[in-house]
């Protein structure tokens, strides 16, 4: 009985510190949501890296944002390394808010399937980029703004 109560006060508060969290701060005014995804190209596969980004990436997320299932999306290089597992390619996709988040597979299975043609050719494209490149990290930020102090 006492483990039961402890386990539900502690997912109670582990639960409670994301909406806390999503409340906000009277110091900041909450913006878009984007998720970046450092990548590091494998030596020698640059061109099949940027070939794939050109004929497939780029225009699914162009049809993303005409779409409006997302709101901007970028690429960044990166040329100095720390070591020689660091990212040298950055991705930055952007949505509206979290609720754009919500049922994103239905949002955007009919862009992939139009683009790819069925879930095995998606699948297929997937696993040949594998080997061009190496997801190094990917994480959502929510943009903030600083409120005026008074």
């Amino acid at each position: 009985m006492l483990k039961r109560v402890a386990l539900a006060a502690l997912s109670s508060i582990a639960l409670s510190i994301p909406v806390a969290a999503q409340v906000g701060s009277p110091n900041l005014t909450p913006g878009p949501v984007t998720r970046i995804t450092l990548m590091r190209i494998t030596p020698g596969h640059a061109d099949e890296f940027w070939a794939d980004m050109r004929q497939h990436q780029k225009k699914i997320v162009e049809e993303y944002k005409r779409r409006g299932i997302i709101t901007d999306y970028s690429v960044m290089t990166k040329v100095t390394t720390d070591d020689p597992n660091d990212w040298n390619v950055a991705t930055s996709v952007s949505y509206k808010n979290w609720a754009a988040l919500d049922d994103m597979g239905a949002k955007t299975d009919p862009v992939t399937l139009a683009h790819y043609g069925s879930v095995a050719q998606r699948n297929a494209a997937a696993d040949s980029r594998r080997p061009h490149s190496t997801t190094v990290s990917s994480f959502l930020v929510r943009h903030q703004t600083v409120n005026d102090w008074k």
